[in-house]
């Protein structure tokens, strides 16, 4: 099982950091050829956008008051991103080592979990202050829980970064699927997301005047792709689960909100583990056994 998760996880991570790293130096190469050659140009031409004139003219006249400056300001802020990616890139390579070292840990671990798993589960619930049933009931609950929000979060990362890949391919952009990775990872920042993807390139096409193409990328981004975070993740985890879509909105934001990433994770496990407490408060001092804070 640890020569499966080296094979299938951490081997394509590294390849993926190195493939990311490429295209992005790419990228910022080629925007500064571009700006180096003149092609690459802040104003729009009036004459080919006669209906974008006549509705922004004195905002254009202000971009061309200060062009120059706006160039350079691209320019500095293209060589600052550029560098940032090399440093990076530099003290990666630098904490090889210690990268090795972590992920060895990691499948040390693993190794042990994946051996000796259901002895420490054993010897956990023991220490439990509850009745065997509720206890097994807990350990059921938290593991339904964890397999539906894994589940959930990476179907519809998977989701996302197939219509990232759609969207980027239709418009032209290089390296589709490549960002489309990236675009479907970026969906477990909190608070960022997809946006980490779709926003530079939507401000680059409108930057270099494909205005169609940069209203279409950021129609289809807010409309469509963002919105599966709040529709498609829901409806995948608690159809996996007994908890109410609603408990299990506010789960996840209230865990991202005090756990960051592993709040995708750790708040829906929580608010199933108090309400499965709740339960048992209901059927053992009450002795109420229907079930009200669960889907109907």
């Amino acid at each position: 099982m640890c020569v499966l998760n080296t094979a299938f996880i951490i081997i394509p991570v590294f390849i993926l950091l190195g493939s990311l790293t490429s295209e992005v130096l790419r990228v910022y190469t080629g925007i500064q050829h571009s700006i180096q050659s003149g092609h690459f140009t802040i104003i729009p031409d009036k004459e080919h956008y006669p209906r974008l004139n006549n509705y922004v003219s004195k905002a254009l006249k202000a971009l061309e008051t200060h062009e120059e400056s706006l160039h350079q300001t691209i320019v500095e802020l293209s060589k600052r991103t550029g560098e940032y990616f090399i440093r990076q890139g530099t003290a990666v390579a630098k904490n090889v080592a210690n990268i090795i070292f972590k992920a060895a840990l990691m499948l040390v671990t693993l190794y042990y979990l994946f051996r000796d798993g259901e002895e420490f589960l054993k010897v956990f619930k023991s220490l439990l202050p509850l009745k065997p049933q509720n206890v097994d009931h807990l350990t059921s609950v938290t593991a339904d829980v964890l397999y539906a929000t894994l589940y959930g979060n990476l179907l519809t990362s998977a989701i996302q970064g197939g219509l990232g890949v759609f969207i980027l391919w239709v418009l032209g952009f290089s390296a589709p699927i490549l960002w489309g990775i990236v675009m479907g990872v970026a969906t477990f920042i909190p608070m960022i997301g997809t946006a980490l993807v779709w926003l530079p390139a939507t401000l680059y096409l409108f930057l270099t005047g494909a205005y169609l193409k940069g209203a279409i990328l950021l129609s289809f981004s807010i409309l469509v792709i963002s919105q599966i975070d709040y529709f498609l993740r829901p409806y995948f985890i608690s159809g996996k689960t007994e908890l109410h879509s609603l408990f299990l909105f506010f789960s996840i934001l209230g865990g991202l909100n005090l756990f960051g990433f592993l709040g995708l994770i750790l708040g829906p496990i929580i608010i199933a583990l108090c309400m499965s407490v709740m339960e048992f408060y209901r059927q053992e001092l009450l002795g109420k056994y229907e079930k009200t804070l669960y889907m109907p």
